[in-house]
């Protein structure tokens, strides 16, 4: 079994939406563990030369989709997209096109995804219209290379409606030797003109002895097993649940949710509290989020079994209105503890109205 390969992330990292603290980025990650089904599928498109302008990668966060977008983007700008029967997208460590997209200085490839407000030091809840068009200006000039040039979108969920119209614009009228990479976790939010005009490459949920090989060679220590079956085949939620404190306050919310329509106010409060405004930056709001949508998933899959259909659309109401108050909390810098005790008053609410 071959070693995990990566770049070593820079001491001094600026503030990047899709990177965890001391971890590499996915343009440092040079192995791709669990998905070879998916570089497979790139790889005879290539050299079948029926590569599409627009590749929209899907699948659940943390799974591997943006590494598999640099590694793509890799080893077209470093020429090798030319070169039928490759059996890997791997690139050498010391090449100068690895170099330079680790670098993020990579002429012909621009990465749209949320950016960091240094005034309010938080990240922007989308990605704009003048952030898009400024990456798609990339298409407007010469190849610095004289091949591919590529535009990572890292994730298409945070498009909103004036970036998304933008970006389908291009779409619609792709240039020679232009491709898009598109990052979705969920693509069915996706205008459906832009899913139209994307070739798609699934990628699934990693197994437990791939999470554990990841997580194992990004540490140094061998996971925990029981929280390695509690990360849904994710390598972020594994990572995270490998620091005990975090464990701790995703359990937390976990357990607050599995007992509604009781309150556990302990568990609330922990949870409350932990959120109180820049005690422990933007994580510990984003864990409320990511569980609050997993106990929806789940309830929603339960309904739907159930032939339930009043109760599927009383929770896909609540999704709803839960994903526009999370986002103006966000946008407006609103008070996180209140927010995470009103979500499990009204949680409790959806849940007792479903037992009727």
């Amino acid at each position: 079994m071959t070693a995990l390969r990566f770049l070593p992330p820079p001491a001094e990292a600026a503030p990047e939406i899709d990177r965890m603290p001391g971890r590499p980025h996915p343009r440092e990650m040079l192995s791709l563990i669990g998905q070879a089904a998916a570089e497979r599928a790139f790889l005879d498109l290539a050299a079948g030369g029926r590569l599409h302008h627009a590749l929209l990668l899907t699948g659940p966060e943390g799974i591997g989709k943006a590494t598999l977008a640099y590694r793509i983007a890799r080893f077209l700008l470093g020429g090798a997209g030319g070169q039928g029967g490759t059996a890997t997208l791997d690139m050498p460590e010391g090449a100068r096109v690895t170099q330079l997209v680790a670098g993020n200085a990579h002429p012909d490839l621009a990465v749209l995804r949320r950016r960091h407000d240094p005034k309010t030091r938080r990240f922007r809840t989308e990605i704009g219209v003048e952030e898009t068009r400024e990456a798609l200006a990339l298409f407007s000039k010469t190849a610095a290379h004289g091949g591919w040039r590529i535009v990572i979108v890292d994730c298409a969920d945070d498009l909103n409606a004036a970036s998304a119209n933008a970006l389908l614009k291009t779409l619609e009228e792709p240039p020679e030797r232009a491709l898009f990479l598109i990052v979705a976790h969920q693509p069915r939010r996706l205008l459906p003109t832009i899913r139209s005009r994307c070739r798609v490459i699934p990628l699934a949920p990693l197994g437990v002895a791939d999470l554990a090989r990841i997580v194992a060679g990004l540490t140094g220590a061998a996971p925990d097993p029981a929280r390695l079956a509690g990360a849904r085949g994710s390598v972020r939620r594994a990572l995270r649940l490998a620091d005990p404190a975090i464990a701790a306050r995703i359990e937390a919310i976990h357990h607050a949710f599995a007992a509604l329509p009781e309150r556990r106010q302990a568990e609330i409060g922990r949870v409350a509290e932990a959120l109180r405004a820049g005690a422990e930056g933007e994580e510990p709001f984003l864990d409320l989020a990511d569980e609050t949508e997993t106990w929806l998933a789940e309830l929603l899959a339960r309904a739907v079994a159930a032939g339930d259909r009043p109760g599927a659309a009383a929770i896909g109401d609540f999704w709803a209105a839960f994903g526009e108050n999370r986002d103006r909390v966000e946008a407006f810098n609103l008070d996180r503890r209140a927010f995470a005790i009103t979500l499990f008053e009204d949680a409790a609410a959806l849940v007792s109205g479903l037992a009727r």
